[in-house]
């Protein structure tokens, strides 16, 4: 029996539950990280096709290979969220340097690094081993 192709809702699904509280995220954003997630998994691993006048890919995905595509999407999220935090202002002065948001910073580039790690693995889950 044929399977139905998997949608791009499968992988905005999952990209989506990785969130502890709602974020709204333009629908035309995740679009374009999926399309970049697309060619990540493309260059690092294999060849998946993406329709994006359907949004569907042209065949079932695994869910791992659903997972992937979700992770790379959130490190995108990861890496526009860390880009807007370091754009906050901070004052420097020769004795005392003041910056509020120097946590956030931090817990930004923390999530980020943990994202970046996350995907590095599935992506050495999915290439072939080299003892065969």
């Amino acid at each position: 029996m044929k399977m139905a192709n998997t949608i791009a809702n499968e992988v905005y699904d999952v990209f989506e539950s990785s969130f502890a509280s709602k974020v709204v995220i333009p629908s035309s954003l995740e679009l374009i990280w999926l399309k970049k997630a697309v060619g990540c998994y493309n260059a690092e691993i294999g060849t998946i096709e993406f329709n994006e006048e359907y949004l569907q890919f042209d065949s079932e995905l695994d869910q791992y290979t659903i997972n992937t595509l979700g992770a790379y999407m959130k490190k995108f999220y990861q890496e526009r969220e860390f880009s807007k935090v370091n754009k906050y202002p901070s004052v420097v002065m020769k004795d005392i340097s003041i910056d509020g948001n120097n946590g956030t910073k931090n817990a930004t580039k923390a999530e980020l690094d943990y994202v970046s790690n996350e995907v590095s693995e599935m992506i050495e889950n999915q290439k072939p081993s080299s003892f065969l």
